[in-house]
């Protein structure tokens, strides 16, 4: 579409030839165009005729574009003019400014260099939008990038939250007085957040004025945050052009090497812990709280230590049985759990217990028990001829694991429960009978091992929420209880667990 006729452009080049061709195209998509063949004379007619765009030689004779711009932006009246450099094939993108200033480099094409030109004045358009005070702001990516907002927000010191949408997700980032303080997508929080946000292209926004959050993820300011998510975008496709594997790459860690753990960086020991539930390098990434870039180096170091091998592709794996629980929550899980487990421990480790007035009863949970990938019940003989004791260990991952104990039901048997509970994080209470005073007596049960551990999850169920409808009961039989239900009921416990505020370690 032709530009508004009263848009006033200033080329600024010492190549004549360069400056009657740029000035022929924007002459003939509606621009009034003028020209200068040094700083100098560039810098008289920017205060003079005060043009509405800037495009300048980064070579530029007598006054170079950076000592130009740096003149522009300390005058009043000139400060808010956008700026175009044209720069060589072999000068970083990063030597550029700032929102008002931008990069074309040499040779270019018509459609690049007008494309370029309707940007940058719809970039000063949304700044001039932003300078007003009060207003809600709207517009898409592809017309100005997520770095310009940032930037422009920045300057004019604004409060409030953008919110952003592609076809693909939502994001939120919270502004106060200029600085990011809170970004998060549907699966990613803070810097990681805000870094992957950056590289988005496509999606439409709306920034609400005056909305702030509690929930501060960012402490940098922006200006910092923008030049940090440049160098780590060009880190990060050198590490995935040159150092790294494929994403689909498989790793594990190399014999022997597992325990040697302690005292490693917060990041390396976030990778080591990720690999109980993730193999490939990209899920890896995926999955660490921090940036892309951080994860990565951290992959790298680890496997020119030796510490982690690529997986040899052509052996075949056994097809995994369904996880209790998805990997994202089972990791979360496992680091809520790890302050209830020993100091300066691998493994994390945790308990469940069982209180049941039947020991028919827990025989039959038990067995369900077995069933579960990873239950080992090396305990159960003796701990149900004692009536308490350790059934047996859930092995959630290989360095993560629940101990499943059994607690006595009598009140005279009531001091086992500090000791036999240490470390426990939740608890299942079982009922055979149907005597009112019996029930009422396994609720304050229930209700007293809640309050004793620090108010963990206790699940109260009976035999017939756990009866397999597809096998016939007898009155002379113990009932027969479904392995799936106790499947849910296991599943429902660590959910249960994994809401509940982060356990304290019980003495």
């Amino acid at each position: 579409m032709p530009a508004d006729a009263e848009k006033v452009i200033l080329l600024v080049d010492s190549d004549r030839e360069l400056l009657r061709g740029l000035g022929n195209d924007l002459h003939e998509s509606g621009y009034d165009v003028r020209a200068a063949l040094d700083g100098s004379k560039a810098l008289e007619k920017a205060i003079l005729v005060h043009p509405d765009l800037i495009l300048i030689d980064a070579e530029c004779p007598l006054i170079p574009a950076r000592k130009f711009v740096q003149i522009l932006r300390s005058n009043p009246r000139t400060e808010h003019i956008p700026v175009i450099v044209m720069i060589g094939a072999d000068v970083p993108e990063t030597t550029m400014w700032g929102y008002r200033e931008a990069f074309i480099r040499k040779p270019f094409n018509n459609d690049e260099f007008l494309s370029l030109v309707a940007s940058s004045f719809q970039k000063m358009e949304t700044a001039q939008e932003v300078r007003e005070e009060g207003r809600e702001i709207e517009g898409n990516l592809n017309q100005i990038s997520l770095s310009d907002l940032l930037q422009i927000f920045h300057i004019n010191r604004k409060t409030g939250l953008l919110e952003i949408k592609s076809d693909a997700s939502e994001a939120r980032i919270f502004i106060k007085n200029g600085d990011v303080t809170h970004a998060s997508t549907h699966k990613h929080h803070g810097e990681k957040a805000l870094f992957r946000l950056l590289q988005w292209t496509n999606g439409s926004f709306a920034f609400i004025p005056e909305k702030v959050t509690g929930d501060l993820n960012i402490r940098r300011s922006s200006d910092v945050l923008l030049l940090e998510s440049a160098r780590q975008a060009d880190e990060l496709e050198r590490l995935w052009n040159n150092d790294l594997p494929a994403e689909s790459t498989r790793l594990a860690v190399a014999p022997g090497l597992r325990d040697r753990y302690e005292g490693l960086h917060p990041v390396t020991e976030e990778i080591m812990n990720l690999l109980d539930f993730y193999t490939s390098v990209g899920e890896l990434v995926e999955h660490t709280r921090v940036t892309d870039y951080e994860a990565c180096r951290a992959i790298r170091t680890l496997l020119d230590k030796g510490v982690l091998q690529v997986i040899d592709e052509d052996v075949k794996e056994e097809p995994e049985d369904e996880p209790l629980l998805e990997h994202d929550v089972m990791y979360e899980l496992k680091v809520k759990l790890s302050s209830t487990s020993q100091p300066r421990s691998r493994i994390t480790r945790a308990k469940v217990c069982v209180i049941c007035d039947e020991v028919e009863l827990v025989r039959e949970f038990v067995s369900g028990l077995r069933k579960l990938k990873g239950m080992e019940l090396e305990g159960q003989v003796a701990a149900l001829k004692r009536g308490f004791g350790r059934l047996g260990t859930l092995f959630l991952s290989e360095n993560f694991c629940l101990d499943w104990m059994l607690l006595p039901p009598g009140n005279s048997m009531r001091p086992l429960w500090q000791p036999l509970g240490v470390g426990m994080v939740g608890g299942v209470v079982m009922h055979s009978s149907q005597d009112d005073q019996v029930l009422y007596q396994i609720s304050l049960m229930a209700q007293d091992l809640s309050r004793s551990s620090s108010g963990i999850p206790v699940l109260q169920i009976s035999p017939d929420n756990l009866l397999d409808e597809a096998v016939e009961q007898s009155t002379d039989e113990a009932p027969r209880l479904d392995p799936l239900k106790i499947r849910q009921v296991v599943v429902q416990l660590l959910n249960r667990i994994g809401s509940q505020p982060k356990p304290q370690r019980v003495h």
